[in-house]
């Protein structure tokens, strides 16, 4: 870029006039260069990119071999910060029909979790609507409008990271829902294992390292968590 500056600039003071003498053209080249050159090397400095990186995966929601809803999850990055957003619908019967609403949100930044929501609708009630904050080096639940801190370490990973990163070498995985650190058992295959509080359990499955799909089993159901490709 300088030397095309410089030869447009030489072509320029040469066609101007044939008169100037050699010194002349040298002092024209050289300031030219004095006052460019800061410019050029401002333009090739990295500037910290303001377009964040964004993906978006979707699964279906199976109950025997019938999509009954689905799960969609974006991860945005920009510059130190990731945000994890989840929404999701399942209309299904068990003992009775229900209509099941999601909405969660996790923000890191750089390998903390510093901001984690989640919102849960049965037949249009709310069920649970609670938040985490890391606050002064801890962590300060909102739930229903009550404020608590609660004893945890730095949380590096929550659940919503298993659907993008198998969870290779990592056996403890934080629950927003149940507020609690959860073992992952490796099963071997790329496969992991989560039980949960309530005893239900979830088998993640992974290709290339990238969640390919889920075994869900409670007590009164059983589905799976397909990925959409």
């Amino acid at each position: 870029m300088l030397i095309m500056l410089l030869i447009l600039s030489y072509n320029k003071i040469f066609n101007k006039s044939y008169s100037l003498d050699l010194n002349e053209i040298v002092k024209k080249i050289v300031f030219k260069i004095k006052y460019t050159l800061p410019f050029l090397l401002l333009s090739m400095i990295p500037l910290e990119s303001n377009m964040p990186v964004i993906e978006n995966i979707s699964f279906n929601v199976v109950k025997k071999s019938t999509v009954i809803g689905y799960i969609n999850i974006e991860k945005r990055s920009l510059n130190q910060t990731t945000t994890f957003t989840i929404t999701s619908e399942v209309n299904a019967k068990v003992v009775f029909n229900f209509n099941a609403i999601g909405k969660e949100k996790s923000v890191y930044n750089k390998d903390t979790l510093i901001y984690s929501s989640v919102y849960r609708m049965l037949n249009n009630k709310v069920k649970l609507n609670q938040s985490l904050l890391f606050e002064n080096g801890a962590y300060i639940l909102e739930n229903m409008g009550k404020r608590e801190i609660v004893n945890f370490n730095v949380i590096r990973r929550n659940l919503v990271t298993l659907y993008f990163h198998e969870p290779i070498g990592i056996n403890k995985i934080y629950s927003d829902k149940y507020k609690e650190m959860l073992n992952i058992t490796a099963l071997g295959n790329s496969k992991y294992k989560v039980v949960f509080p309530n005893k239900s359990v979830s088998i993640y499955e992974y290709k290339n390292g990238k969640c390919i799909n889920v075994d869900v089993e409670g007590s009164f159901y059983k589905v799976q968590i397909t990925s959409k490709g």
